[in-house]
């Protein structure tokens, strides 16, 4: 299991994002359950039963080998009919397991969204969606035991068959003076140690496909390829500046055109806004400077160096991200902080804090820093989470900052804090700001205009005012002072 979360956290957010949590947990957890399963299995039962099979067959081949090799013909037959028929009890198998990992995947899904559903009182809509999961999952599951079933009964039939029919053979052996009474039951003895035995295997081979089943389904992640965290050929930037270049960079998201040949430099310590409606790729652009996508075209340039060409773990560390929807921890306000820069000490910690604007609102908590926020940060406001990541932010000292909507749904008063603090953070830095207010970008150095994917304006808030283009369209629908 630990292999496998190292995998998880090193795949790349677009695996993330077209995942739910719960279908990967659950395809994990099963395969790590088959897994330790089948080891234990293969120490304490396959080795047990094939050293028993053995030995009880080399016996019945030394009373009498005649009805050793007719009994093989049975084992044979046996060994062909499980083969044949354990194809739809494993069919069956990989549908129970498709099915529940849907509805475990549902429910880690809803279960953060508890107040979406019972502010629309959908409860007894979700109720319905799970019960028809889990019946349709039940169902597939009572297939797979049915036809386990019934591979059992012809299983029984063969062995059954075929103890009677030795049985038979015994009995007139005896009558013609080939073998002894004695010899006869301690034949049967070590045939019915036999037929447990092969019995055992039988059922120990349908826990194998089951279990290979599951371990396919947790390999296909592992097929997906991780980012490059530890490429030889890539170098560490020393003393990075933080000066941005984009050059003819295209991009695409499942065919879908997102980002056309944009070129744009951002030099060090200067603030870079970019707007434009919903969906031109705004947030995708700025995401491709830590390299959580690939560009298809173009190159994007660190210092002059194409990020390609840096270390992954360096790249980042010269970058923190402020995103619009805070996900928080379950821990302690402290340890949220305190996230970005492992090691930090208390004082740096408060000294961020008190730059974020957030070290008031923490001192009024019972357990001041020491204060768990809950599940993704539900203890505290819109507003302390924002400012709570921006501490992080802070601590983390980057040379480049993302604030990608950071302010958007914030109130009034709580947006006048948080605007307070990121005054003091995006002091010397490289600071790239997404917002559709255009209120809050009117002080950028340089300013984006986006528009189908491509660069269609760019300049500061007075020349673009004066350009009368698409930003001046957008200033007065807003009605910012031009």
């Amino acid at each position: 299991m630990t292999h496998s979360i190292r995998h998880l956290v090193r795949l790349p957010v677009a695996f993330h994002k077209s995942k739910k949590i719960g279908e990967i947990i659950q395809r994990f957890s099963r395969a790590d359950q088959y897994l330790y399963s089948l080891v234990e299995q293969g120490i304490f039962g396959t080795i047990p039963a094939l050293i028993t099979s053995f030995l009880a067959f080399a016996v019945i081949f030394w009373i009498k080998w005649q009805l050793a090799v007719l009994y093989c013909f049975f084992v044979v037959v046996y060994v062909l009919l499980t083969i044949k028929k354990i194809e739809p009890v494993i069919s069956y198998q990989k549908k129970t397991n498709k099915v529940f990992e849907k509805v475990y995947g549902d429910i880690f899904d809803r279960t953060p969204n508890i107040v979406n559903i019972k502010s629309n009182t959908t409860e007894e809509l979700e109720n319905r969606r799970n019960i028809k999961n889990f019946k349709k999952g039940f169902i597939f599951n009572n297939k797979h035991i049915e036809m386990w079933m019934k591979l059992s009964f012809w299983q029984e039939i063969i062995f059954s068959f075929s103890f009677a029919f030795i049985f038979g053979m015994g009995i007139y052996f005896i009558a013609i003076g080939k073998i002894t009474i004695g010899q006869f039951v301690v034949l049967l003895a070590y045939l019915n140690m036999f037929t447990s035995s092969i019995n055992s295997l039988g059922w120990q081979y349908k826990q194998l496909q089951e279990g290979i089943v599951a371990i396919i389904r947790s390999e296909k992640i592992f097929e997906e390829i991780p980012e490059k965290y530890d490429d030889p050929e890539a170098i560490e930037l020393q003393d990075c500046v933080g000066a941005v270049e984009f050059r003819h960079v295209t991009f695409s998201y499942e065919k879908q055109h997102v980002l056309d040949d944009i070129s744009f430099k951002a030099p060090a310590g200067k603030i870079v806004a970019i707007v434009g409606k919903s969906g031109v790729g705004k947030s995708t652009l700025v995401r491709l400077i830590s390299r959580y996508m690939t560009p298809e075209k173009g190159g994007i340039f660190l210092d002059g160096t194409d990020t390609k060409k840096i270390k992954l773990k360096n790249l980042r560390n010269q970058i923190a991200i402020v995103p619009q929807e805070i996900d928080l921890f379950n821990d302690t306000i402290k340890n949220n902080i305190a996230y970005s820069k492992l090691g930090a000490t208390n004082e740096e910690i408060i000294n961020a804090a008190k730059v974020a604007h957030c070290h008031e609102f923490i001192e009024k908590f019972p357990r001041k820093y020491e204060q768990m926020v809950g599940e993704k940060g539900v203890k505290l406001s819109t507003g302390q989470k924002q400012r709570v990541a921006i501490a992080r932010a802070i601590l983390r000292n980057p040379k480049i900052l993302i604030l990608d909507e950071a302010t958007s749904a914030l109130d009034s008063e709580s947006e006048k804090y948080v605007q307070e603090a990121l005054v003091e953070v995006m002091k010397n830095r490289t600071t790239f700001v997404i917002a559709h207010r255009l209120s809050t970008i009117r002080k950028a150095d340089l300013i984006l205009v986006l528009e189908g994917g491509k660069i269609v304006e760019s300049g500061n808030h007075q020349e673009l005012i004066e350009h009368g283009g698409v930003y001046r369209k957008l200033s007065e629908l807003q009605q910012i002072s031009v």
